[in-house]
């Protein structure tokens, strides 16, 4: 078999060639043309203009190469990921799979900040795998196995699948919160469950009702939770005010009491990041309250008015808008927070569509065999792809670039791949994973020498885009030396330029990543017990 020539060496000196995509995201925000319809290359077509304006898209995370949102890309490279904390502050985070995000970007595609949005983080009280549903924080969140009703749920943090979750965890739940008039309370189907961090702080959203003010204070009621709010309890954005109606997050500092949140901190939600009347946005989730005669649905915490707009299935046919159906929305910000609507995609069991797959494109990482192995941190079931016809003349092994369209499978986070290609067209920096022992940061130029397995010596770059996790960003004194980490990143020359650098070993301070149960272990053998675990649980 001869190499492959995008085959990645970890002493690679540069780059493969990329090329751009030339699609308007203008057409993608309001007509929501997915941008691998928009066509590769970089000859021919115009460069479309600079941004006059920031765009908002917020959806959930089914893909890397860039960052893929709702089965669109978007150019993530110089972006920074931030996590929105109880009290208002923002830190360094991860994307992964499954979750919810809102992102900030211009009509190039190129984002600016990517803030992970979870809909839920509490303690878990009750479990029924049977139904495929859990109470956390004296919420509902259910269990989405079904591409039909919208992304898949993912499990992460540690979980393989619903059975690792147990009562009393901590968890993190992203998804979209269903909301029910019959009795005013919202489920949340999950898109991701993940164990949280150690830590994390309660979180919930809701619509309030009961409104009543207090000496010092208010209470209302939240999904059937009391929310007590002192003076001391913060709100934002400020000048916001509080009544019944409106769609709130709450965070707490405390866990709860009987059902009482004591509120340290609340979050009037509207559409953050898109302060501006009129921009573009384009919003997904499952749709509820779906009024025929006003012509309007809602999203999450979303007003949507559709008159006027496109409204079809994924394969362009005219589509009726129902309360269940996950919907992929394109129009402009109102000043009130809604959109109205230019464009809806109703999602269907049609699964060929790029909204309905997962898209991973980088190079293979923890390989196992040419049915089992890693890409982007993901991890991949190859079984019904044929290596050599997919790849011809290509050997599958760690660092071959490829391109994976899959689906996202029910009770597990491995995806089962649809297509595989070894020579893609990529159309952002090609992201790769370095693993070794920090040391030597100079403070000044921003970079510290990583000391590879096999003693190949990179200099990794950071910058103010660079995340930082279970370690803190280089000071005074250098935070990295002599640690062993891992580093997700791009090529420039010689250089590692990091989007994540991340603590890699045992400790509570750790992050978890999905694909790390089936990681190779240093100077160990295949990940073998992972893969033998899933393809016993799938046969």
């Amino acid at each position: 078999m001869i190499p492959h020539p995008q085959k990645i060496s970890s002493a690679s000196p540069q780059e493969p060639p990329l090329a751009r995509r030339n699609c308007s995201w203008a057409a993608m925000a309001l007509g929501l043309s997915l941008l691998s319809a928009c066509g590769g290359g970089g000859g021919g077509g115009s460069t479309p203009s600079a941004s006059s304006g920031v765009l908002l898209t917020a959806g959930a995370v089914t893909g890397f190469g860039s960052v893929v949102v709702d089965g669109t890309e978007i150019e993530d490279a110089q972006a920074k990921v931030l996590r929105e904390n109880a009290d208002g502050s923002l830190s360094s985070d991860l994307v992964q799979l499954g979750q919810r995000v809102r992102v900030k970007h211009d009509e190039r595609g190129q984002a600016s900040q990517i803030t992970v949005d979870a809909a839920l983080i509490g303690e878990v009280s009750a479990i029924n795998s049977t139904a495929g549903t859990l109470r956390v924080a004296a919420q509902n969140v259910s269990v989405n196995g079904s591409s039909a009703l919208g992304p898949v749920t993912v499990f992460g943090g540690g979980y393989a699948d619903l059975s690792n979750v147990s009562a009393g965890d901590l968890v993190e739940i992203h998804g979209t919160p269903v909301y029910s008039s019959s009795n005013a309370s919202y489920t949340v189907q999950a898109t991701r469950i993940a164990k949280a961090p150690a830590g994390a702080k309660l979180q919930i959203s809701g619509k309030i009702s009961g409104y009543t003010s207090t000496a010092g204070g208010a209470s209302f009621t939240l999904n059937g939770l009391t929310v007590q709010v002192s003076a001391s309890s913060a709100l934002r954005p400020a000048g916001s005010t509080l009544a019944d109606g409106l769609q709130v997050t709450a965070f707490s500092n405390a866990p709860l009491s009987a059902s009482t949140l004591t509120a340290s901190h609340i979050r009037v939600d509207r559409n953050q990041d898109s302060a501006s009347v009129g921009a573009k946005a384009q919003l997904s989730g499952v749709a509820t309250g779906y009024d025929a005669t006003a012509n309007t649905l809602v999203l999450g915490s979303t007003l949507v008015t559709l008159a006027g707009a496109t409204v079809t299935d994924l394969k362009g046919k005219q589509s009726p808008v129902q309360n269940g159906a996950y919907v992929l929305v394109g129009g402009s910000v109102n000043s009130d927070g809604s959109v109205t609507a230019a464009t809806v995609k109703v999602r269907t069991a049609d699964t060929t569509a790029a909204l309905a797959q997962v898209l991973l494109i980088g190079p293979i990482t923890d390989f196992v065999d040419a049915s089992s192995f890693v890409v982007r941190g993901v991890p991949v079931d190859a079984t019904n792809i044929t290596w050599a016809t997919a790849c011809p003349g290509v050997s599958a092994a760690d660092e071959v670039l490829v391109k994976v369209q899959a689906l996202q499978q029910a009770a597990t986070n491995v995806v089962q791949a649809q297509s595989l290609s070894c020579t893609p067209t990529v159309s952002t920096q090609v992201i790769r994973k370095q693993e070794g022992t920090a040391s030597a940061a100079d403070l000044t130029a921003k970079t510290f020498t990583l000391t590879l397995e096999n003693n190949t010596v990179r200099t990794v770059q950071w910058n103010e885009a660079t995340s930082f996790l279970g370690l803190v960003a280089p000071g005074s004194t250098d935070t990295v030396g002599g640690k062993s980490v891992y580093v997700d990143g791009y090529l420039s020359g010689n250089t590692l330029v990091a989007r994540v650098v991340r603590l890699d070993d045992e400790s509570a301070q750790a992050p978890k990543v999905d694909g790390e149960r089936f990681r190779k272990p240093r100077n160990g053998p295949a990940p073998q017990g992972a893969w033998t675990e899933y393809r016993n649980k799938r046969n």
